[in-house]
């Protein structure tokens, strides 16, 4: 199994419990960079992979592929992680390795563990309050919606429908007991803890 673990904004009392214990009884972690390695480094002894910052696509792709072959292996024979700054899952090295992984190791099970990304963190740090819906980019195109308090998700799905999103899915409760995931048609009402995620067709 290979299991994304989100190591926080830089302070190393922001990892949670689970991050640091995947960390310790994972057989192998990966980091991208010195800067993981070092808040990764007081639970295991990670091994930094190499994922240059180049234009040469080609080359990009031989190593990332390299990368994904080399950590896939490792993955399949036990637990393997692969630890990241701010959350796995946005705008994430993690994002893209997961996906060549997926492509070329379909068998490999690929789990991963939230943790503060940029936007919680730079809330804190600058003393304001997100209560107001708020765009988080990195220039590239908008290719996802989500909404919260999704109480009326078959409607919502509509409504995106109409403006080009196809993939929808929705959790209700999430990371609780009562947890719940629901992906394509869309119940007509669903708890106030809800969110909604919705993707633009490819």
């Amino acid at each position: 199994m290979l299991i994304g673990v989100s190591l926080g904004p830089g302070d190393p009392g922001l990892l949670t419990l689970k991050a640091v214990e995947a960390l310790r009884r994972s057989a192998r972690v990966y980091v991208p960079g010195e800067l993981a390695g070092e808040l990764a480094r007081p639970y295991c002894q990670p091994e930094v992979l190499d994922f240059p910052m180049i234009e040469d696509q080609e080359m990009l792709e031989e190593i990332w592929s390299r990368n994904a072959d080399l950590v896939a292996g490792h993955a399949l024979a036990g637990d393997a992680a692969f630890a990241c700054l701010g959350d796995v899952n946005t705008f994430s090295t993690f994002t893209h390795l997961k996906r060549l992984i997926e492509e070329r190791h379909p068998e490999v099970e690929v789990q991963s563990i939230p943790g503060v990304g940029v936007v919680p963190a730079l809330a804190a740090r600058f003393g304001v309050g997100l209560d107001r819906s708020f765009l988080v980019s990195d220039g590239s195109p908008q290719d996802t919606v989500i909404r919260i308090k999704a109480t009326r998700p078959r409607e919502l799905a509509g409504e995106l429908e109409s403006q080009g999103y196809r993939e929808f899915i929705l959790g209700r409760k999430l990371f609780t007991p009562e947890e719940e995931i629901v992906r394509g048609e869309m119940p007509e009402k669903s708890h106030y803890f809800s969110v909604l995620y919705a993707r633009r067709g490819r």
